[in-house]
């Protein structure tokens, strides 16, 4: 499809106004065009200012975009084509920043350890592991793993998923095995953090275990 097709219909309709106009003030000099006649030539005109482009499209998408047109959720093709690249722009386009890199289509962002580890340090043992309990109340992951996998991210059985859900989102690597042991390897947050996002998150009690390694969390479900 082209948009010149679009163009020319535009001119058309615009003819058509326009000439309705005319037949209006050749009775009556001072009669205008109706609020939304007068509207819409106004709309056209800005429309075919804009650059006209040519683009390909499959027979079945052209339809479904004169069904928005036809069903009002869209003026024209024009139009729907030009907002969708605008929101292809705003929700799939990743932006630099001094943080890190933002990816709109999942919302995450990618933050450099160095500022992450400077935000904790900060912050006591203490209100790190009261940022996890509120961080945890509040986790997409769990919402996933109920809305998605129609799963209970606090059932037991449940833990396995939400663990590596977290380990595919950059948490670390994490285990788990059937004593209740969760050991997390290079993590991205400190200890108290995690011990809380996982306690509100799990619905569970947890104990830091001391490891000789410190690249290793370890933490044991004791109620």
């Amino acid at each position: 499809m082209s948009l010149r097709s679009e163009e020319s219909l535009l001119m058309k309709e615009k003819v058509e106004l326009e000439t309705k106009e005319a037949k209006l003030r050749k009775n009556n000099p001072k009669a205008k065009l109706s609020e939304k006649d007068h509207s819409r030539l106004d709309e056209i005109n800005t429309l075919l200012k804009k650059k006209i482009i040519s683009v390909t499209m499959t027979q079945s998408l052209v339809n479904h975009i004169d069904e928005l047109v036809k069903n009002r959720v869209g003026r024209s093709r024009a139009q729907l084509i030009e907002d969708s690249v605008r929101w292809f722009l705003d929700f799939t386009v990743f932006r630099w920043n001094e943080r890190g890199i933002y990816v709109n289509t999942s919302r995450s962002a990618f933050e450099s350890e160095a500022m992450s580890s400077l935000f904790f340090s900060k912050l006591t043992p203490t209100n790190q592991y009261e940022l996890g309990q509120t961080a945890g109340s509040q986790a997409p992951v769990g919402d996933v793993v109920r809305l998605h996998h129609g799963l209970d991210p606090t059932d037991a059985g449940s833990y396995d998923m939400v663990l590596r859900l977290l380990q595919d989102n950059g948490w670390g690597s994490i285990t788990y095995n059937d004593h209740g042991l969760i050991v997390i390897g290079s993590p991205f947050y400190p200890a108290p953090f995690i011990r809380g996002y996982f306690e509100s998150l799990l619905k569970v009690k947890l104990e830091v275990v001391e490891t000789n390694v410190k690249e290793n969390v370890a933490l044991q479900i004791v109620k």
